[in-house]
């Protein structure tokens, strides 16, 4: 199981100066990528329900990739039930048990957060880049 999800919420100045950053800094860049996706990892963590722990302990990041001017990085579970805990299933006595939306819920609230993580980031990038 995994997503594709794309954040969304700075303005076209901020946009502007992260694509500068991402050239001249590419690593540094990346690295704050990473920490996004750990971020939203993390939190579905913490959210997934746990009966053994098996399901919890499997999520993953991917490797970074970057294609044209967007990085990509999958988080992922390979536990054979995890799609069914995310998204829901029916009972075999009947009836359907609704899913627990772990990683929607993270990836929305990492959406959320992410206009002032990246305004920080960025502020606290020109501080110490001498750039300001």
């Amino acid at each position: 199981m995994s997503t594709e999800y794309t954040f969304d919420g700075l303005d076209e100045w901020e946009k502007n100066l992260a694509q500068i950053i991402d050239q001249q800094y590419p690593e540094e860049f990346k690295q704050m990528v990473i920490d996004i996706a750990e971020q939203a990892l993390g939190k579905a963590k913490e959210l997934t329900p746990v009966q053994t722990g098996r399901l919890r302990d499997a999520w993953n990041l991917g490797t970074i990739e970057k294609r044209g001017d967007t990085y990509y990085i999958e988080i992922y579970n390979n536990v054979e039930y995890a799609e069914p805990v995310e998204y829901g299933h029916r009972m075999r006595g009947g009836g359907f048990k609704k899913g627990a939306h772990m990683l929607e819920v993270s990836l929305q609230e990492v959406e959320r957060k992410l206009p002032d993580y990246l305004r920080a980031w960025l502020a606290d990038f020109l501080n110490t880049h001498d750039l300001v």
